[in-house]
């Protein structure tokens, strides 16, 4: 059988969340394609004006995506509507002409339609003849993933939009680690899985609104949560997970709440780790956790995705969104609300006493999720043989 040949635009290093979507993705992708595949990868950033390297709508990237057999876009939030010097609005700054002298298939996969830092009616509208341009060709396939990004692009542009675009889950939902032993686990111990950010504070924590709380105040009661269950519960040990960089700066403004005696004996850290291949061990150290609380998006999909009950912290509308989408409402604490702290330490006890039945509960959605997976690579791949 044919060997594909797959160019791959994402997001590589830096986010651990991103490694493993990449894995699920690649994973399902090889399941459905009866010969060999190849991933050349470009990573996202040098396309960013921050970057400034690589130009979407140069003659060289042109002439390099028709060197493939199928160019991929993501997974990630890449279509977050709020860059008006794109064409699209979006970080994908690739223009209708681009696209039309690409004649290698395009996939944009599982990505995020995001408008909760804010979109301009200019982005907004230029999204949209992105849309008339991709969702009329035949050689461009968009999907968005499971975080409610469909009920945004519905909300933005109507239901006819909206239908014409598959839901699939983010690929990270597909990504299997293996079993192995961590210098960080001691045999036996019970740990609690806890991620936490920094980024964005002002947007996800804006004490200027009703009910809201400020970053400092969070941090304080997050401390007090901590300490209090910890105190009452010597068997366990708190294990903090970085995701990115700017969240050690997150864990060390909590450790400043949090008594002296347990940061010494009762707390630890992940590593901070990066690249391919860096997902298998992190998301395996997850896997030895009681609960996870988490607030990036990846901390919660790949726990949910290993049946790890967990508690999604919430202060960013895609955390909501993708419980919504998962019926799985009742799993969220709003970590920016006045009085979050007795919420959260009542239903940290509650979980751990029916850990069990929440594992359970998680095999059947992460059933569903495969199977509409299964559904969705399925159709991927039936489009893309018709093209290569």
């Amino acid at each position: 059988m044919y060997t594909l040949s797959v160019l791959h635009i994402a997001s590589f290093h830096g986010n651990i969340g991103d490694n493993a979507n990449h894995n699920g993705f690649r994973k399902m992708l090889r399941k459905y394609y009866p010969g060999n595949i190849t991933f050349d990868e470009i990573e996202m950033r040098e396309f960013y004006q921050s970057w400034n390297i690589r130009n979407f709508n140069s003659e060289e990237f042109i002439v390099t995506c028709n060197d493939y057999d199928l160019v991929v876009i993501g997974g990630g939030n890449f279509f977050e509507l709020k860059w008006d010097y794109s064409v699209t609005g979006t970080t994908v700054n690739m223009s209708n002409e681009t696209l039309e002298k690409i004649q290698t298939p395009i996939f944009f996969n599982a990505l995020g339609c995001d408008i909760a830092k804010g979109a301009s009616r200019e982005a907004i509208e230029k999204f949209k003849r992105f849309l008339d341009y991709s969702l009329q060709s035949p050689r461009i396939l968009i999907s968005l993933r499971n975080d409610g990004s469909y009920k945004t692009v519905q909300t933005l542009y109507g239901a006819d939009y909206a239908k014409r675009i598959p839901v699939v889950p983010d690929g990270a939902f597909f990504m299997e680690v293996e079993e192995r032993e961590y210098n960080e686990v001691v045999t036996n111990e019970k740990l609690i899985g806890l991620n936490i950010v920094s980024d964005m504070s002002d947007l996800r924590f804006d004490s200027t609104k009703e009910k809201k709380i400020s970053y400092d105040e969070y941090l304080h009661q997050m401390g007090k949560v901590i300490n209090a269950f910890l105190m009452s519960n010597n068997q366990y040990t708190l294990l903090l997970f970085p995701h990115i960089y700017s969240d050690l700066k997150a864990i060390y403004d909590l450790m400043i709440h949090i008594d002296d005696r347990l940061l010494r004996t009762r707390i630890k850290v992940a590593p901070l780790l990066t690249g391919s291949g860096s997902e298998e061990y992190i998301f395996g150290l997850y896997k030895k956790c009681q609960v996870v609380m988490g607030m990036r998006f990846h901390s919660n999909v790949c726990a949910i995705a290993h049946n790890i009950p967990t508690i999604g912290l919430s202060s960013y509308k895609k955390i909501d969104d993708l419980y919504e989408e998962l019926k799985l409402g009742n799993r969220i604490v709003h970590v920016n609300q006045e009085g979050f702290q007795n919420k959260l330490s009542n239903e940290l006890i509650r979980v751990l006493k029916e850990s069990d039945l929440i594992k359970n509960i998680y095999i059947e959605v992460n059933k569903d999720i495969l199977q509409r997976g299964q559904v969705f690579y399925q159709e991927m791949m039936n489009w893309l043989m018709k093209r290569i």
